[in-house]
Parts: structure tokens; C-alpha cells; sequence
């Protein structure tokens, strides 16, 4: 007799195994609240934030997200406000100091992988 359970190869079971036995991964499908803008760090890495509009039950939720290397890139080219996007990425917080001195703790989420389920309106496209 079989076992109806989804069987698991050792290859999958270490990779559980050797994260713990937490998981940390969000999935988001929602709209850009704003065009993301790149930036630079020192190092010469490229960056973006955008915030993600996600249709709740009641009202929208919204969700910061950090976009790196070729995904800001593809995000500030091709993507702007109102766009709907498919997001995969893990959540991270982190800890700033803000302006009059206190200390703040922000939770965002980091994208590894991004795709776009339209794009910038004809009016925001560049002239070809």
C-alpha cells in the first residue's frame, strides 16, 4: 500500500534541515504606490525602495519593498506608479536612528525576484 503523502527527496530534506525549521518567504501581488527612483550606495551597488498597494479585504495593505541590482534596475526602467507586479522575497527589519534621536524599527520586504504583470502607462513610455 502507498502513502498518499508527498514524498520528499534527501536533497529537499537537507536544505530544511540545514535552515531550521523556520521559513521565511513573502509572496505579494499588488501595485506600485509611486515610480521607484535608483539610487547608488558607496560601493556602487544599485538600489530602489517602493512601496506595494495589496487589495485587502476590507481596505489596501501596503508593503515596503528593497529592490536590488538588476531588479532595481528593471523596476526603475520599465515599471512605475500603478504598475501591478509579482513579488517573492524574505522579510527583514532593521533598526535606524531617526532624526530627533530615537530609535526606529522598520520591516521590509527584500525581492528576489520580481516580475512585472503590466507596465508603464503609453503616457509614461518613453518616445521611441
Amino acid at each position: 500500500m502507498r502513502s498518499n503523502t508527498t514524498s520528499i527527496t534527501k536533497k529537499q530534506t537537507a536544505s530544511v534541515q540545514s535552515r531550521g525549521d523556520s521559513v521565511n518567504k513573502m509572496i505579494l501581488i499588488g501595485r506600485f504606490v509611486a515610480a521607484p527612483e535608483l539610487r547608488e550606495t558607496s560601493s556602487g551597488k544599485h538600489v530602489t525602495t517602493a512601496r506595494v498597494a495589496v487589495n485587502g479585504e476590507a481596505e489596501a495593505d501596503f508593503f515596503d519593498l528593497v529592490l536590488w541590482g538588476q531588479l532595481a534596475d528593471f523596476a526603475t526602467t520599465y515599471l512605475g506608479k500603478g504598475s501591478l507586479v509579482y513579488v517573492e522575497g524574505r522579510l527583514a527589519s532593521r533598526q535606524c536612528q531617526a532624526t530627533d534621536g530615537s530609535s526606529r524599527r522598520t520591516v521590509e520586504i527584500v525581492a528576489n525576484r520580481l516580475q512585472a504583470l503590466s507596465s508603464k502607462s503609453a503616457s509614461e513610455a518613453p518616445a521611441v
